[in-house]
């Protein structure tokens, strides 16, 4: 198995266009919202993207693209940290956990549950980024209302058709 090359700013300035050229496909069906890059790095040389969407059952998804040293990093946030209920919220998880296709549920930053995925820099294309961020957004839809209502129980209210959620 080899390795794969490191990436610097002529693999950001890649993915930029990646990320470009795969937005004027979501631009058209109202699923995209946003996208912010800073065109510098941070301060461990990594590059970032903020792509928000509108999910169904979450109304905004923030999906986090990441150039590390060798791979993109696509990370977004499922839930706040869960304050009733964790034992039940972490098996219904770890049974999901099981179902996900090159994506993975994690305890995050301050207990937040997140979906995440990373794959090699020179794997990423137009075609995968759509496939990636489409898991995505399918998969908060999924998971989200039913860990919402289990780890949040007392401040969640599932979204009915035509109305809101509450939180």
């Amino acid at each position: 198995m080899s390795s794969a090359p490191i990436a610097d700013a002529d693999a950001a300035v890649q993915l930029d266009e990646v990320v470009r050229e795969w937005a004027t496909q979501w631009c058209d069906g109202g699923v995209l919202r946003e996208i912010a890059h800073n065109p510098s790095p941070d301060d461990r040389g990594q590059y970032h993207w903020l792509i928000r969407l509108r999910g169904e059952e979450k109304d905004i998804i923030a999906l986090w693209l990441t150039l590390r040293q060798r791979t993109v990093h696509l990370e977004t946030e499922v839930m706040a940290a869960a304050e009733e209920n964790r034992e039940v919220l972490y098996r219904y998880l770890l049974v999901k956990n099981a179902e996900l296709r090159g994506l993975r549920l994690a305890i995050g930053p301050e207990e937040g549950i997140y979906l995440m995925a990373e794959i090699p820099v020179g794997e990423l294309s137009v075609e995968r980024l759509d496939e990636l961020v489409g898991a995505h957004v399918v998969y908060v839809d999924e998971i989200f209302p039913t860990a919402m209502s289990i780890g949040l129980a007392s401040l969640y209210r599932r979204r009915r058709p035509g109305g809101a959620a509450t939180l």
